[in-house]
């Protein structure tokens, strides 16, 4: 997303656009904290710190504070959603040189004993655990492996 908008100049234009459009504007709030995740609080000074010497991480981390500014001066005020955790953190993965195709997986991971700890209280309790998302993908694809896949 930060890459998409590309320039500080262009990060208000796309916020306005993402806000008339209802788009989901990626490391914003969450379920539980209300105010501004203390984890973010760590990870964006980690971010300053790791872009110092690379002038084009520098400019990623200045689109990604502007765009704070814009989400938390408005969104913040109006209904209490602020930077989560997953704001900064890809700017420290790709500070520390992880390539972009990791960070999902590192996102996950770094949740699965949540998840886990989640499973074993529903079962515990006897309790069906029903995700609330339905799945809208195809269905009965063929597998290919990835030495055939096409791009590989």
């Amino acid at each position: 997303m930060l890459v998409e908008i590309g320039h500080v100049g262009s990060v208000r234009p796309w916020y306005q656009d993402a806000r008339e459009n209802n788009r989901k504007i990626m490391g914003f709030g969450h379920r539980v904290y209300k105010a501004y995740d203390p984890r973010a609080r760590v990870l964006a000074p980690l971010a300053k710190l790791l872009v110092k010497e690379n002038p084009e991480m520098k400019t990623l981390f200045d689109v990604a504070t502007a765009l704070e500014y814009e989400v938390v001066s408005t969104l913040g005020k109006e209904k209490k959603i602020f930077p989560n955790v997953d704001f900064f953190s890809g700017i420290v993965y790709r500070g520390m040189e992880i390539d972009a195709e990791f960070f999902t997986p590192i996102f996950a991971v770094a949740r699965v004993a949540g998840w886990t700890a989640r499973i074993l209280e529903y079962l515990k309790r006897n309790r069906i655990f029903r995700p609330r998302s339905i799945y809208v993908g195809p269905f009965d694809q063929k597998y290919i492996p990835i030495d055939q896949r096409e791009g590989c």
